[in-house]
């Protein structure tokens, strides 16, 4: 463990040891995602117990629904560490999401309330101003909760649940290699697939979405082979 002050969230000098294990969770993914944690650090139930003032069960608990989600790993007699991956891993991860976005795109399209437009319109417009304002974590929050609510109108556990696995994948993606991009036309990316989704074309929503992804793994993935090949 580091010598960071991972604090406990805004206002509370510690988690109350009766709080439930998604608390625990959700704190330790928000530490991590903010980068308290680094990719390739060992995380300890006795450390993390005793800054969260909890017992060592909910914090085993945590770091096991962390673990199937793709934030840790666990590495028998060795300790559970933030997992790190490499360009080709998240580029394998990012081919399977962009089908996996095709998907929840067929499914949602159809489905797809006049509210739940509305929410996706005014994700983009943030993702615009956070872009604008160079406000990166924001950003991103705002493309994760866009692509959220097309997986949730989807309407597939199987789907949601391969989704959460994806998400530290995501983040990680997101700040190691699109850190070269134009935050403004990551955002802008969007009004596309936006009006893909108000056409209620299950087709065309599928194809719009698996191209919105593919277009970014593109240039990394053709990096990735040419430092592979002899």
């Amino acid at each position: 463990m580091s010598n960071k002050n991972t604090n406990a969230p805004d206002g509370q000098s510690g988690l109350n040891r009766q709080v439930l294990r998604d608390d625990i969770k959700e704190f330790l993914i928000d530490a991590i995602l903010r980068g308290k944690f680094q990719p390739g650090e060992r995380l300890t139930e006795l450390t993390l117990a005793r800054q969260l003032g909890v017992s060592q069960a909910p914090i085993r608990e945590a770091l096991g629904h962390l673990e199937l989600m793709g934030f840790v790993q666990s590495i028998p007699y060795k300790g559970t560490y933030v997992r790190k991956h490499s360009p080709e891993q998240l580029c394998d991860i990012y081919t399977v999401r962009a089908w996996l976005e095709a998907l929840a795109g067929h499914l949602a399209a159809p489905r797809l309330t006049e509210q739940d437009l509305q929410e996706l319109a005014e994700l983009v417009e943030r993702m615009v101003e956070h872009a604008r304002t160079g406000n990166a974590h924001d950003f991103y929050k705002s493309d994760y909760a866009f692509h959220q609510i097309i997986i949730r109108v989807a309407n597939n556990s199987m789907l949601t649940q391969l989704f959460d696995m994806l998400q530290y994948a995501y983040w990680t993606f997101a700040s190691t290699l699109l850190l070269d991009h134009d935050l403004v036309y990551l955002a802008t990316r969007h009004y596309r697939v936006l009006e893909a989704l108000r056409k209620r074309d299950a087709e065309l929503a599928a194809q719009v979405l698996r191209e919105h992804i593919e277009e970014l793994i593109a240039p990394v993935a053709t990096q990735t082979a040419i430092h592979k090949e002899p």
